[in-house]
Order: C-alpha cells, then structure tokens, then sequence
C-alpha cells in the first residue's frame, strides 16, 4: 500500500489526462445531487455517454426504470451517503444499472467520498483487502482501502481545491495503475494480488 501510495500522482495524472471529458460531468452532477438531492434518467445516460456502454447498460436501465424510478432510488442514496452499504443499495434499486454503474453514479454524486468499484479492481487488488463475498459489503471494503491510500498519499493533488484527494481520485489512480498487468507484478507483497506469469 506504502508504494502504491506514493505513486498515486501519476496513475491519478494518467487517467486524467485520458479522461478530461469526465470531470465537467462530475462537477456538474455532483453539484446537482448536492441541490436538488437525487438524480434524473438523463443524468444516469450522460454517464453512459462518459464512461462508456458495456452491452447497451444505457438502453437496458431506460427500458426497466421509470423516470421516478431513478429519482427516488438517487435520491435515497444521498440520503444514505454516510453508509457505503446502504448508499450503494440505494442505487442498485435502479434496474439493470448494477455495481459498476450503481458506484460509478455515487463517484459522480459525492467524488469526496465515493469511487467506482468494476472488475479490474476487484480482480487485481489482494482479496485480503475486499474480503467480503457480498457486493455491498464488498464496496464498503473498497471505499475503506481508498481511505487508508489516501492518508498516505504525501503529495497535494494540483486538480483539486486546496490540494485534497477524493475517495474517485484514488480510485481512478488504482484503477489506471490496475490496468496495465505489467503494474500489477511490480508489486507483488504490496496490496494488489501475485499474479502468475
């Protein structure tokens, strides 16, 4: 974890750099979350449209959710946002969308304390720290491990006001750093997994 810390910077840098386009819709949906407490359908598209449409997620949560649906089930979860658990349940109400797109929506709504939590993570970080078989469980292990990341991170984050580094800062970073497999062998005995050759 100590190494990995230390070169949040970067990978946070690397993913940034690939992915301009998604922090005016953070901004703009954390912003919103934060006024009118929930989201609408089109917000849940426009994540769609940022963060991409593994086999059309976006067309299938349209056709099985209305659009007060999506309201209440984001509106409970801001509710909800001093429990992981619960804030994630919240969002998965929202049909068809599931843990990826449910913590994704939460990263947008709250990036201060939420990141999104996808198969890349869960397959390349050392089970011993998302120990839980239960998703939601699961997802409060993984917003408890970005904590402890990030209050060993040294460096002040330049992108952010007053240097600080959210809970989807360092998991963008983890996430950058988890896809190049030659990362993940870098680090065997730190947090992410020994993989085989």
């Amino acid at each position: 974890m100590d190494q990995f810390s230390q070169q949040v910077p970067h990978w946070y840098a690397v993913w940034a750099e690939a992915n301009a386009d998604y922090f005016p819709l953070e901004k703009r949906l954390t912003a919103k979350a934060t006024s009118k407490g929930y989201l609408e359908m089109s917000d849940l598209v426009d994540i769609t449209h940022a963060l991409g449409n593994p086999h059309n997620v976006r067309g299938r949560m349209q056709r099985a959710n209305t659009a007060d649906d999506v309201a209440e089930n984001t509106r409970n979860a801001m509710r909800n946002l001093d429990n992981p658990v619960q804030a994630l349940r919240s969002i998965c109400s929202i049909k068809c969308w599931g843990l990826t797109y449910g913590s994704k929506t939460l990263r947008c709504m709250c990036p201060r304390e939420y990141g999104a939590l996808d198969s890349v993570i869960i397959c390349g970080v050392d089970p011993q720290y998302l120990p839980s078989r239960n998703n939601y469980e699961r997802y409060a292990d993984f917003i408890h491990l970005c904590r402890q990341i990030r209050g060993r991170v040294v460096q002040p984050n330049t992108a952010r006001e007053e240097g600080l580094w959210f809970i989807a800062d360092i998991e963008v970073a983890l996430f950058q750093f988890l896809w190049g497999r030659a990362n993940r062998l870098l680090y065997r005995g730190d947090f992410v997994q020994r993989l085989q050759m």
